[in-house]
């Protein structure tokens, strides 16, 4: 199991169709989202909403994950979290963030969110407070989950 982590800003499109989350995905999805807004509300920043064009941006990158092995925030394509934001409709973003987890074996959203939480770089994504929106993808079999951040 891995995490990395890489906080980003600017915007640009491209074109990319949209994955598949899978079954289960989206209740997976929304668990991650309530769990970061815990931890945020434990540093004293407001909660996140989510969004869906945040969601199939971190849905479009979970995929390459699990499909392409990719275990970088550069998309098989070539594609920045911005770009994949942006490519999902959600502009103008003026800061992002993305962070990553996989796991070959069994994993929920608790096993990504305590990984993250355990990693001082992660946690300070998840408490950047001037984040104002979020979208997660889940996909399967393995697990690879995605977390895309924006503020506008």
């Amino acid at each position: 199991m891995l995490a990395v982590v890489l906080l980003v800003s600017g915007t640009v499109a491209c074109d990319g169709p949209e994955p598949s989350a899978g079954p289960g995905a989206p209740a997976e999805e929304n668990g991650i989202v309530s769990l970061i807004n815990e931890r945020r509300a434990q540093a004293g920043c407001p909660a996140l909403t989510a969004d869906e064009r945040l969601t199939a941006a971190a849905r479009r990158h979970a995929a390459d994950m699990r499909d392409r092995g990719v275990r970088d925030h550069t998309g098989s394509d070539g594609s920045t979290a911005q770009r994949r934001i942006a490519d999902a409709g959600f502009t103008p973003a003026t800061e992002t963030g993305e962070i990553l987890y996989w796991s070959e074996g069994a994993a929920d959203a608790g096993a990504a969110v305590a990984a993250w939480m355990d990693s001082p770089a992660h946690r300070d994504v998840i408490g950047t407070c001037r984040f104002t929106h979020a979208g997660a993808g889940v996909v399967t079999p393995g697990y690879a989950a995605v977390v895309d951040f924006a503020a506008h």
